[in-house]
């Protein structure tokens, strides 16, 4: 019971220091530099924002393979970094824009200053906000944004999570036209600010994303939605749990999910099974895993 409270105390602390910490942050633009092209949107129909960072400024090439399949799926590309510097010499044919911002925000962030600060994106009907937290695709993406019908709902996640409470994963977001003129979209958008802790992140914007959306009537939904991915897999979880970490093997294999996240091989904190990736990769995809395997070992 004294853990039990001891437990309660310390979240409400966090808590405390997270709103403290917003109130604080900024909520005017990071952007630092538009290293090629412009934010401009005009005559656009697909448009993805991709959020990149790396320490040394470097654009691994699983970076790369993700762009030119972003590209082939009819998506033009803003690219933000929030890299110390960056050589976008090799990315810039990629790209509408390059963007480079101050590292402060994390993805949501990164998401807010280009969207704010694009013109001519009232005439987009799909946008899409990645990043580069995940490897692949593994396969090519135009059907499966097909499947993402705007019939069927305004908003869709690739995955979703029931942690903390449904919500759409924030690494692939599919965002159709009624939403991005939706005045809820506007409003959450005026609410992000730049802060730092990763958990409020996830709590109020990732999730906060979904609510506030669903609360306002628009229809939010998974391409590989939980409940049938973990009926799929061949271990039960008495609680919700992350899929992309703990079905990561029977998303691939038997669903055909194209992406494999970056932080469940290279720090894997829940300790799980992993060790057969490459394996399970070949089975399903002709994509080269030299591209994970030396990102892998580049940043050790």
């Amino acid at each position: 019971m004294i853990r039990r409270l001891a437990a309660r105390l310390a979240t409400m602390a966090g808590d405390v220091a997270d709103w403290v910490a917003y109130r604080r942050a900024a909520d005017t633009s990071a952007i630092e530099e538009v290293v090629s092209g412009r934010l401009d949107a005009g005559g656009v129909a697909r448009l993805a924002i991709f959020m990149h960072f790396d320490r040394d400024g470097a654009i691994a090439g699983y970076v790369r393979h993700y762009l030119r399949a972003l590209r082939a799926a009819g998506f033009e590309i803003v690219f933000v970094s929030n890299a110390p510097r960056l050589d976008a010499t090799d990315i810039a044919p990629l790209c509408r824009a390059v963007v480079r911002r101050r590292n402060i925000g994390l993805d949501f962030g990164a998401w807010k200053d280009c969207w704010l600060a694009l013109e001519g994106r009232d005439g987009l009907d799909l946008l899409l906000l990645a990043n580069d937290s995940v490897y692949g695709p593994l396969h090519d993406l135009a059907p499966l944004v097909a499947r993402a019908d705007p019939a069927v709902a305004d908003v869709w996640g690739a995955t979703d999570n029931w942690e903390g409470g449904p919500h759409l994963q924030s690494y692939f977001l599919l965002i159709h036209a009624r939403a991005l003129r939706h005045p809820a979209f506007a409003a959450f958008w005026r609410g992000v600010r730049h802060v730092a802790s990763k958990r409020w992140i996830v709590r109020r914007y990732e999730i906060g994303l979904t609510r506030g959306l669903a609360a306002a009537g628009l229809r939010c939904a998974a391409l590989f939605p939980y409940d049938r991915v973990a009926a799929a897999a061949p271990v039960r979880h008495d609680r919700p749990v992350n899929p992309t970490h703990f079905f990561w093997d029977t998303l691939i294999a038997r669903a055909g999910f194209p992406f494999l996240k970056r932080d469940l091989l290279a720090r894997n904190q829940h300790g799980l099974p992993v060790e057969n990736w490459r394996a399970v990769v070949a089975a399903a995809s002709p994509y080269d895993a030299g591209l994970i395997d030396r990102h892998l070992a580049e940043n050790r």
